[in-house]
């Protein structure tokens, strides 16, 4: 069997291949957003090496298992969608609707903070804050992708409400102390 390797030698021209679809500019915004998606499972899998709850490491193993469907539909051109149905789960409505019954069930567990949290309360929380940072710049790119019209099928308008569960709630982090919190800058009456 022939060893895989990372290096393909096929992107030296700027390119890089999609999943399903053939071959766009690593500068595309297709691939930025797959690629950011792709950094979010990772800087979740550094949390999950911290993280010494058993019931949290598998609650962001799963979470990056399911980032990795939608980084494949991401990395899929819309002509070859069929492909990617026969070939791999997708995102679908039942998906994200599950993370965000998971994301109400995890507030109702623990009290939000009403201040801004200021990241590194512990290492597990600072990682955790890496992670939903990076995801929401995944977000950002996936909504971009839609807004120029480049995500043709309605079942792919699923990846950024499946993503969006992920970076906009607080519920996944780690509560830092008291002390390293500060409350919501207010506004200054003008006069």
């Amino acid at each position: 069997m022939a060893r895989k390797s990372i290096v393909t030698k096929t992107g030296d021209g700027g390119d890089t291949g999609l999943l399903y679809g053939g071959r766009v500019s690593k500068t595309d915004p297709r691939t930025e957003a797959y690629g950011s998606v792709d950094e979010a499972i990772s800087a979740l899998g550094s949390a999950r090496a911290l993280i010494k709850d058993r019931g949290r490491h598998a609650v962001i193993l799963r979470i990056q298992s399911e980032l990795f469907t939608v980084g494949a539909e991401l990395a899929t051109d819309a002509a070859q969608y069929d492909k990617l149905q026969q070939h791999f789960m997708v995102v679908t409505a039942d998906f994200t609707r599950r993370i965000e019954d998971e994301i109400v069930e995890l507030e109702q567990r623990i009290t939000l903070p009403d201040a801004f949290v200021i990241p590194g309360g512990t290492p597990a929380a600072a990682a955790l804050d890496v992670a939903r940072t990076v995801t929401r710049r995944a977000e950002r790119r996936i909504v971009g992708l839609q807004q120029a019209g480049q995500l043709k099928n309605l079942a792919r308008d699923e990846e950024g409400m499946a993503v969006k569960p992920l970076t906009g709630r607080r519920a996944d982090r780690t509560p830092a102390a008291p002390a390293r919190t500060r409350p919501a800058p207010r506004r200054r009456p003008r006069g």
